[in-house]
């Protein structure tokens, strides 16, 4: 199964800085979305200070990840989400 990095560089991408309630109340919903797709794992976001960070994934496909992110959260991601394999 691809891996599936999701970027927040930009500054519409860049992700806002969110209290612990808001982080479980989004982890919420996509753990109730993912329950649609037992093919995708959600791995987690890191972000530095600056809100600019990633979400790593592994599902079919990029295109499967920005619908469960447009399903959470309402749009898909801004910045890029791209297919990664690992080389060595």
């Amino acid at each position: 199964m691809p891996l599936i990095v999701v970027f927040h560089f930009t500054d519409a991408g860049r992700l806002p800085k969110l209290s612990e309630e808001e982080r479980r109340s989004i982890r919420a919903k996509f753990l109730e979305v993912l329950k649609e797709y037992p093919d995708v794992t959600f791995y987690g976001t890191w972000v530095d200070g600056e809100g600019r960070g990633i979400c790593l994934w592994e599902a079919p496909s990029a295109e499967v990840v920005k619908e469960v992110v447009a399903k959470v959260l309402g749009t898909p991601p801004t910045d890029p989400v791209v297919e990664v394999k690992k080389i060595f």
